[in-house]
Formats: structure tokens, sequence, C-alpha cells
């Protein structure tokens, strides 16, 4: 995830698994093993010298609670990406290898393993977790655990790559935890771009254009405040979580962000053909 060295985290994606099935003390065990490539239903980027594989760890739960004898589920679901560069690449590809690390585990424990085995740990771990607290004569409440993430690079072009970490926790509560985080690698550095402001000639001219298509995505007036349902101090902004896309640069508000947990998440794409030569660097492959 990623909010730990910058930003965040998290977990999902859908595709079949091999699956193997094992009874243990009344744990039934559904999963694959160990961490294996698979089809990617996101679109591929194309970086010269730069491989991408995709992985994934998939597993599915269930137990009789020993304190409410009801049925308990776990679910634990990563993808993510590995990097390999070559010639001019090699830089971007140790950033993107870097990045994911950092966003897929925290484990700093074992640090020696492959980044596959590290994740089969965590997984374990989170599994563990939820046995333990199942396990217990004298818990009044079943526990529920879920956990997925996707971790993809989304798009590239001549200058940078667009990574994109997908996440959702859920180990009780009234409702789950959801965080998107977008990063922007830079293909020369490998280093990521950390604030908006460094891809534009004018800020102020920017979030003029962003703040009137915010408003007239939300149907705003103009000299109306914004802050009715939007914007905790009444003042628009733009984040720093923001992409490089097909179409334009995306920027990205989280939950409670910049509005109640009901109003959800908020994306806002500004088209290349309104931001014009305010953008630096432009989207070319």
């Amino acid at each position: 995830m990623k909010i730990m060295g910058k930003k965040l985290w998290m977990q999902l994606s859908a595709f079949a698994l091999m699956c193997s099935i094992s009874f243990t003390a009344g744990l039934y065990a559904q999963s694959n093993a160990a961490a294996q490539a698979t089809a990617d239903p996101i679109p591929k980027i194309h970086v010269k010298g730069l491989t991408v594989t995709n992985l994934s760890q998939k597993e599915k739960y269930s137990m009789k609670a020993a304190g409410t004898k009801d049925t308990a589920y776990c679910s634990y679901d990563v993808t993510y990406q590995t990097f390999k560069g070559k010639g001019k690449s090699k830089r971007l590809a140790s950033g993107l290898n870097m990045l994911m690390h950092n966003a897929i585990t925290t484990d700093t424990a074992h640090l020696e393993l492959p980044l596959e085995k590290r994740v089969e740990q965590d997984a374990r771990e989170f599994r563990e977790e939820w046995q333990r607290l199942n396990s217990d004569a004298n818990a009044r409440w079943t526990f529920n655990y879920t956990k997925e993430q996707k971790f993809a690079a989304i798009h590239a072009n001549r200058h940078f790559v667009s990574v994109k970490d997908q996440a959702y926790y859920f180990t009780g509560g009234a409702h789950g935890f959801r965080v998107t985080v977008y990063t922007l690698i830079e293909n020369k550095t490998g280093q990521p771009v950390d604030n908006w402001h460094t891809l534009f000639t004018d800020t102020n001219a920017v979030l003029k254009i962003a703040e009137s298509a915010f408003r007239k995505a939300k149907q705003i007036p103009d000299g109306e405040t914004i802050n009715q349902s939007w914007f905790w101090n009444g003042k628009f902004y733009l984040p720093d979580n923001f992409a490089y896309t097909e179409k334009g640069i995306l920027f990205f508000y989280n939950v409670y962000e910049i509005a109640p947990y009901e109003q959800g998440e908020t994306e806002l794409l500004l088209d290349y053909e309104s931001l014009g030569k305010l953008l630096i660097k432009p989207n070319v492959k």
C-alpha cells in the first residue's frame, strides 16, 4: 500500500486460479499455495526494454467461530507485477519494483525472501490472525476478514509510467476501508513525481480549469460556495494523487478526502485538449 512510504496499498482482482482443498482442525481452506503468473485484465504498457510479469496470491477460508458457532470467512486476493529492464529501462524497472514492494507488503522481517514468498507470508499471517480471533470460545463476535489489492502499471508514454494501486480491507466494523493511489514514475530516473505542480507551466491556470470542470461535473454554479457537500475548508484543490491516462491527466480523491463517506471516491479527468500547452511533457508515445 502506499501511504506508508508516500501513498498506499491494499488489494483487488478477479480471475480463476487453480485451487487446492484441505481440511485442518475444522478449518476449510481453498487456496493457491503459491503466487502464479496470470492473464492481466489491465491494459498492457509498452516501454522499450521493460518486461512486465503479472502475479497473484488468492486464498479463501471458512471456519466455525468457537464463540458464536457461526461461520466465519477469510479472503485474501492480491495481484501485482514485477519488472525487468534492459538498457535505459533498468532504472525504470528498479523504481517500479521498489514502489511495488512497498505497496504490496510492509513485511520487513523477511527482506531476504523473493517478493512472491513475502506475499505468501503476508497471506499466512493475515489468515492466522483471523483464525486466532475466531478460535476464542469467549468471543461474542464472528470475525470476517477481507484483504484485496491490485497493483498495476496502467499507462506509459515517452516520459512516464502511471501506476494504479487499489486496495480494500475489512476486519470488522460498519464497513471496510478502500483506497486508490496513483503514482507517476519518470522513465529516465525511475523516481516518482510527488507533486502535480511540476507537470505544468502555470498551476493557477490549471486550478481554474480543474475547478470549472469539477463544478460542471457536480452541477455547482459559479459563485456558489463549493463546501456545501465538497471540500471541508471550502477551497478547491487538486490532490497529489494523479496519473497520465489515454484521455488526460486523472486526479483522484479517496473516500473522506473532500466529502462525507456516502459521496464515495471522486475522479476528475482533465483532458489533454483543455490543458493544451500548460502540460510541460505531452502524452507522446
